[in-house]
């Protein structure tokens, strides 16, 4: 009875083999199976021993099957989808937010910072000041950043001016020649407070445009401690001196550093896209007009991003109140170099 049972079991096991075969050939494409499907055949598989395993299974490899089992072994010890422990609840968002923020804008330790909490109302200990700047990587205050550049100038913008030089090529008698444009801009304000053009920045004409700068200060009540120049060999010792006889101190950016002096750099891409690159200008006294035009257009009627938006003639006013959007009413436009630069206004 054992040898017809054995034999009987044999028989049936190879017609098993011989149908998962045939069955295997006509199925194409790959076979996916679900997780329930992958645990059954790894239980029935590993039963077998892995010299039988071999021998046995057909549908996918060997090596399949133990990967299987090696990734339920993993996933049974994997805590990461349960529920954590019930703790202490955080504080709300907004508060965790401007904990943050008053860690990123100033230097300040744990207790001052749960002080300043305190006069707005928040009640927080300093542990949990030092966990939320903790959780957001915020370090102590020995270790946090000092004064960037950037707060730096946003400090002192008031007292600030920022120079450079660019060229233009005109037309002359001679030929193009190379023309060099002097201009300053007060910083807060972004108010170009020069602009004049020549064929040769000597000495002498650089020390006279330092007091044309002064004075214009003079009359719009600038009171300037520092002006930002490059390394340029224009501006010249007597250009210095002029400035420290009026009491402003020259910073001379790094060299091969135009981002020292981003302020002047962005007014010199603006002149040059807005205006000078659509224009052929011939002599001295037509790119003089062009840029002392553009200057005015530039402080009266150019809207600036660097200051929300606004104008720099009207930086120091009270912001306009909004008008209905449904009742624009009827909008001129004011043109200026022939329609080159526009500006739009409300009529009346």
């Amino acid at each position: 009875m054992a040898r017809l049972l054995c034999r009987e079991l044999t028989l049936q096991s190879e017609y098993l083999r011989q149908e998962n075969r045939t069955l295997k050939a006509k199925v194409k494409g790959r076979i996916r199976f679900d997780d329930e499907e992958r645990r059954s055949l790894v239980d029935a598989a590993l039963a077998m021993g892995r010299k039988l395993m071999q021998q046995v299974v057909t549908i996918v490899k060997p090596e399949t099957i133990l990967k299987w089992q090696r990734r339920l072994e993993r996933d049974k010890w994997d805590y990461s989808g349960r529920p954590r422990r019930p703790g202490r609840p955080r504080k709300p968002a907004d508060i965790e937010a401007l904990v943050c923020r008053m860690a990123r804008e100033n230097t300040w330790g744990y207790r001052r910072i749960q002080g300043e909490l305190a006069k707005v109302g928040v009640a927080i200990s300093k542990s949990c000041v030092a966990d939320i700047l903790r959780r957001n990587g915020l370090p102590p205050s020995p270790e946090r950043r000092g004064l960037t550049w950037r707060e730096f100038l946003s400090r002192h913008a008031n007292v600030m001016l920022c120079a450079d030089l660019f060229t233009k090529e005109v037309w002359t008698f001679c030929g193009l020649q190379r023309v060099f444009v002097l201009f300053v801009v007060h910083m807060r304000t972004r108010t170009v407070l020069l602009a004049e053009a020549t064929f040769s920045p000597h000495s002498r004409w650089m020390a006279q445009q330092v007091r044309n700068v002064l004075w214009e200060c003079d009359d719009r009540d600038i009171q300037p401690r520092f002006l930002i120049h490059d390394r340029d060999g224009c501006f010249c010792n007597e250009f210095d001196a002029a400035l420290k006889h009026a009491g402003v101190e020259a910073v001379k950016t790094p060299f091969r550093a135009p981002n020292a002096n981003a302020y002047a750099e962005r007014w010199v891409r603006s002149v040059r896209n807005e205006c000078l690159n659509h224009l052929v200008l011939f002599g001295l006294n037509s790119l003089r007009r062009v840029v002392r035009q553009y200057k005015g257009f530039f402080n009266e009627q150019r809207p600036h991003q660097g200051i929300d938006n606004r104008i720099p003639a009207t930086v120091d006013d009270q912001p306009a109140t909004a008008m209905n959007p449904d009742e624009v009413g009827k909008v001129l436009s004011d043109e200026y170099l022939g329609g080159l630069l526009k500006s739009y206004r409300r009529a009346g």
